[in-house]
């Protein structure tokens, strides 16, 4: 299943709202690793135009204008550096084919 990085500035949100952010994630991708505070992996079949709108549209109105996002598909010759060993076990397991 491909997977997306998905690039998210969610300062300006309150608690709830960023926990609702969070599970819309988890509702489209049961298979998801948070690398950072500001980027989440997913392994998802919908389109990355498509995941950021579900991820909008959980947003309160006000909040859509202020937050940020970005989300597109990684692809298998993607690299990285020092992620812990079980963040990096699951991109590994994400990217096979």
């Amino acid at each position: 299943m491909p997977l997306s990085l998905i690039l998210h500035d969610l300062s300006a949100l309150e608690a709830d709202d960023e926990k609702r952010f969070f599970e819309s994630i988890f509702q489209i991708a049961p298979e998801h690793w948070q690398v950072s505070k500001s980027a989440t992996l997913a392994e998802t079949g919908v389109s990355p135009a498509y995941l950021r709108d579900h991820l909008v549209r959980t947003l309160p109105v006000p909040m859509r204008a202020v937050t940020q996002l970005f989300v597109t598909h990684v692809s298998a010759d993607a690299a990285w550096n020092m992620l812990p060993a079980v963040g990096e076990q699951w991109v590994q397991d994400a990217l096979a084919p």
